[in-house]
């Protein structure tokens, strides 16, 4: 029974709203029947680790989507063309690496710091740094090297916030 908007703030579903029962019902179906939904709904398999409320919820939007209209026209334009973009520039397909904390270093740049009075000065190389006249591939080995335990190298040299310990 629905409750009138007065009770509890819930607010009743229109009486043409068909899909109301089935969106009810879905609260009381067993996960492998909510992921059988999703899949005739989208027409795809649900995400991977989907919880059960994510389920319920995109199956509802689904089913009030074909009754009511889904997006409105210019953003599902605006979508598509955003869509396209990622997909011309590589972006959907892992091939541009997710941006990092770390910037990027030009080769002959320097780093400094001072860790206990004295001054370490790490040049930045084509194939990775120079630290004391040593090849080093990364700052963390660097940084441990200074101070004799496991360091973050980026966050050692200022190049990163360290995290809130």
């Amino acid at each position: 029974m629905r409750r009138s908007k007065g009770q509890s703030g819930a607010v009743p579903a229109p009486p043409d709203f068909p899909a109301l029962g089935r969106i009810e019902a879905l609260t009381e179906l067993p996960i492998g029947d909510l992921r059988q939904a999703w899949l005739e709904a989208w027409s795809a398999p649900p995400p991977k680790g989907a919880r059960r409320r994510l389920l319920m919820l995109g199956i509802a939007w689904k089913w009030q989507a074909a009754v009511h209209g889904g997006m409105p026209k210019p953003l599902e334009r605006r979508l598509a063309a955003l869509e396209a973009g990622f997909v011309r520039s590589g972006a959907l397909d892992g091939a541009i690496p997710a941006p990092t904390g770390t910037p990027r270093l030009m080769p002959g740049a320097r780093l400094v710091r001072v860790w206990k009075g004295e001054r370490h000065a790490v040049q930045v190389t084509e194939s990775g740094y120079l630290w004391r006249g040593r090849s080093w591939t990364s700052l963390s080995a660097i940084a441990r090297a200074i101070t004799g335990c496991r360091r973050n190298g980026p966050a050692f040299f200022g190049l990163r916030e360290r995290d809130a310990a």
